[in-house]
């Protein structure tokens, strides 16, 4: 195999590493995105779940 050669698959190996990271963060984008998504969902469950503060506050001791 000629010096050349090496390089060009150095090179082409190279370009591969570099696809594959990137379509790593594609996917670890999509999947936060996703996550946020459902927090978001979660967390206005939970505040319609909670009812509204009354008015007026009162101390209550027996």
């Amino acid at each position: 195999m000629s010096f050349d050669m090496g390089i060009a698959a150095a090179a082409m190996s190279m370009q591969n590493a570099r696809l594959q990271a990137s379509y790593s963060n594609a996917i670890l984008k999509e999947n936060m995105n996703n996550m946020e998504e459902q927090a978001m969902s979660l967390i206005n469950e939970m505040m319609q779940a909670v009812p509204a503060p009354a008015q007026y506050g009162f101390d209550v001791y027996a």
